[in-house]
């Protein structure tokens, strides 16, 4: 038992230095870009990587999520084929959804929202980045559930950014003409890489048929069963990235939506903490619950609780002693408009980030209707704040309206999945003799 937790937070501390070195080389390219880009450059940069995003999340479609479901307890079992199977299908299925979405994200850009030219520009690179960008989300999902997290991680979260930051370093260098465009054509160099590399990583963990039967047909239930995922998951991408939309569109102040934006990026040293190690607490999860060892679920949900917890209040402390400072970092006239809201962001983060294994069980345990209720009401909940507090504070009412619904959110889905645990293991408690 020693050897497995010295194991555990072995491969948990190697995701958290894999995610929040990614998260600082991406804090580094947000810093570079505002330093060097227009307050309208760089709000062009910011829309466009966050309709990326949300680009993203729809193209997968859930079917990365799905995979560290599903695939682990196959690959546990030896059961190959299977997962081939679903490999094949899962691929199909999110490259077509990413030319899709790419396709109707720029016909949306122009002749819908009819952005400026530069933010056009850029989110028409942005559209055209979405096949790469799903493509190394899903590959690196399937990375993980072979047990390989650590590789997939960086794979995924640092070099995609790593890459970009050297390549706007060349462009600068090299005193070419800087814009929003061309940060999003720097993470596009970025994806690119991390595909080539993903694609060989994959290749070479996979150690059963790699042929799919029948085609790649779907075996019964893969399309319902991907479908809550996508749906949480597009849900999530929304409302994670509808403050940003909206203030673009609202436009309180020049430099409202790139304070906002740079406060969510620091914030986001907190959320990588939840989004590098939730692949191998999914991946545990899923093996786990296909053994019916929720006695195991329960261990899994304490250790992990024994690491995040401190690292979370040292995260607090620094966002709240340090904040002037790296708000100064991004632009001088960040600091009076993102002070707010950069530690409004920081609380809530740090608090979904504690709580954030609560919506994965549930999934995985198929209480869909539970979840999705809490979800509907968290985006409804700030988008109604959103359009009542932006005009009159700004960044800080958009922080205000993300840290309301979003601990609103986990707060009770974390109580429900707590409650139904302890069901769960009451039930694999052997009846007391007499």
């Amino acid at each position: 038992m020693q050897s497995s937790a010295r194991q555990h937070y072995s491969e948990v501390g190697r995701l958290v230095t894999v995610g929040v070195t990614g998260q600082l080389v991406i804090f580094a390219l947000s810093v570079a870009m505002a330093r060097n880009l227009s307050v309208a450059d760089f709000e062009a940069y910011v829309v466009a990587a966050a309709l990326f995003l949300l680009m993203v999340a729809i193209a997968a479609q859930g079917l990365d999520k799905y995979a560290l479901r599903l695939l682990p307890g196959k690959f546990d079992r030896g059961d190959w084929q299977l997962a081939a199977d679903y490999v094949v299908f899962a691929l199909r299925r999110v490259l077509v959804g990413a030319l899709v979405v790419g396709l109707a994200g720029a016909l949306w850009a122009r002749y819908v929202r009819e952005f400026p030219p530069g933010t056009l520009y850029a989110v028409y690179l942005a559209c055209a980045g979405v096949p790469l960008g799903v493509l190394v989300c899903f590959l690196g999902a399937v990375l993980s559930a072979t047990g390989d997290c650590a590789r997939a991680a960086f794979l995924t979260l640092l070099l995609p950014p790593a890459v970009a930051l050297l390549a706007l370093g060349g462009a600068i260098l090299l005193r070419l003409p800087l814009s929003g465009a061309v940060g999003i054509a720097c993470w596009g160099v970025g994806w690119l890489v991390a595909l080539l590399a993903v694609v060989a990583r994959v290749q070479r963990a996979w150690s059963g048929p790699r042929r799919a039967l029948a085609r790649g047909v779907p075996r019964p239930g893969w399309r319902a069963a991907a479908m809550p995922f996508w749906l949480y998951r597009l849900a999530m991408g929304a409302v994670a990235h509808m403050a940003v939309i909206l203030l673009d569109w609202l436009q309180p102040s020049a430099a409202a939506t790139g304070a906002y934006a740079a406060a969510m990026s620091m914030a986001g040293v907190a959320a990588v903490l939840a989004v590098a190690t939730n692949r191998v607490y999914a991946r545990e999860l899923s093996v786990l619950m296909e053994r019916g060892d929720y006695t195991g679920v329960d261990r899994c949900r304490r250790q992990r609780l024994l690491w995040l917890v401190p690292v979370l209040v040292v995260f607090l402390l620094g966002a709240f002693l340090f904040t002037d400072d790296l708000l100064r970092l991004f632009r001088p006239q960040f600091v009076e408009e993102g002070r707010a809201a950069f530690r409004l962001l920081a609380l809530s983060t740090a608090a979904t980030v504690w709580l954030g294994v609560a919506p994965t069980y549930l999934k995985y345990q198929r209480h869909h209707r539970i979840t999705f209720a809490a979800l509907t009401a968290c985006a409804v909940i700030q988008l109604l704040l959103l359009v009542i507090l932006v005009p009159g504070l700004e960044a800080s009412g958009a922080a205000i309206a993300y840290m309301v619904s979003m601990m609103g959110m986990y707060g009770f889905l974390a109580l429900y999945a707590l409650r139904q645990l302890r069901a769960r293991r009451h039930q694999e408690q052997p009846p007391q003799s007499g």
